[in-house]
């Protein structure tokens, strides 16, 4: 293998502070190998052995369950491969024969150093960062739900109306189509894929009582049903009455959460309206 220079540079930065003073550590384990070798590993004493050893073995301990835990946290797609990379590396540290690198330590010590260079080269520069980038995109991801989830669903939606089994019915804030609903699943997290049969059972028969209470109440030409799940880390429903006479019939409706309410006397007299028919 081609001779590799153990310095740090900032290029190598995930951005992570534990990932890259973990990995900083790792460097220095390997200057500390390559002077015992430019030293031909002249005088080396069994305590500098001992350190060598105990300090990779302490870092692919420490190392490896910190990227683990990281990969765990986000469900990292590529996590088998990774933790399948990490034993080999852990394999490789707890089989070092102290006695045979006592009695050939310059022979036993190149063999390290290319090793400690092949996880830089082959894991540290490309799996790791490529890694801490995903993760580093999940943290955001993380931080921007907890935001959204701090919103007062009123807030998001619009105005309470009514409570069923597994959703609570909101009167979508933006009344462009008079009547617009939006059906939210009471747990947070939920994906239409992954309802149980139960849970999706219950939440298009809650879905199905708020748009018959709409029909009954503006009688709208069609209704159309959107699913989003993608704004607020909740299954939102949406109920939306289409009328001939208005334009939106047959027209795409876009759903903004952005979308300012309605203008407040006509939006009430929607909602009481409504009101009246769950």
């Amino acid at each position: 293998m081609f001779d590799f220079k153990f310095d740090w540079a900032k290029s190598m930065e995930t951005g992570i502070e534990d990932i890259d003073t973990q990995h900083k550590q790792l460097f220095k384990i390997g200057r500390d190998l390559e002077q015992l070798i430019r030293i031909h590993c002249i005088g080396i004493t069994d305590k500098q052995i001992l350190d060598v050893v105990c300090e990779l073995r302490d870092y692919t301990g420490y190392h490896f369950y910190e990227e683990e835990r990281m990969m765990q946290e986000m469900c990292y797609a590529r996590i088998s491969a990774h933790k399948k990379y990490h034993k080999r590396c852990s394999d490789f540290i707890m089989k070092l024969d102290l006695p045979k690198i006592k009695a050939e330590p310059l022979e036993q010590m190149k063999i390290i150093k290319e090793e400690v260079q092949s996880w830089i080269m082959d894991h540290v520069l490309s799996e790791d960062r490529d890694m801490t980038i995903a993760y580093q995109k999940y943290l955001k991801e993380e931080e921007e739900r907890a935001s959204r989830q701090e919103i007062p669903a009123e807030e998001r939606y619009g105005r309470f109306l009514k409570e069923y089994d597994v959703v609570k019915v909101y009167l979508y804030k933006n009344q462009n189509c008079k009547g617009h609903l939006v059906a939210v699943f009471k747990e947070s997290g939920k994906e239409m894929c992954k309802l149980s049969t139960l849970e999706r059972n219950l939440f298009f028969a809650d879905v199905a009582k708020a748009a018959k209470a709409l029909k009954k109440c503006y009688e709208p030409d069609a209704i159309c049903y959107m699913d989003l799940e993608d704004m607020n880390d909740e299954l939102a429903y949406h109920i939306i009455p289409k009328y001939k006479e208005d334009g939106n019939y047959g027209v795409q409706q876009k759903i903004d959460y952005e979308d300012a309410y309605s203008e407040e006397m006509r939006y009430d007299a929607i909602y009481e309206k409504l009101k009246k028919s769950f």
